[in-house]
């Protein structure tokens, strides 16, 4: 599980406005990665509308605050451990 939001204890900080302090959070459950809201005050937004909870394919992209986030799935196992060490925000 890996969390997003502007407090400096998330696996990504991002000090803005447009970000609640834990925001969402990425997991991988069941064979699948998940982006969950944590109850922000912007949401998720995916494929323009709001979301509480997604299943994420690769190449997807998310929306949180004024940034958008792009899932990309390796099919090496030991990716799952690094995911957020090559994390791209556009």
């Amino acid at each position: 599980e890996e969390t997003i939001g502007s407090d400096p204890e998330n696996t990504i900080c991002i000090t803005d406005e447009s970000v609640s302090p834990n925001h969402a959070k990425v997991s991988f459950q069941e064979g699948a990665w998940t982006v969950e809201d944590l109850g922000s005050n912007s949401g998720i937004i995916f494929k323009g509308k709001r979301v509480n909870k997604v299943v994420l394919s690769n190449e997807d992209t998310f929306q949180i605050g004024s940034f958008t986030f792009r899932f990309t799935e390796a099919d090496i196992p030991e990716a799952r451990d690094q995911f957020f060490e090559t994390v791209t925000i556009l």
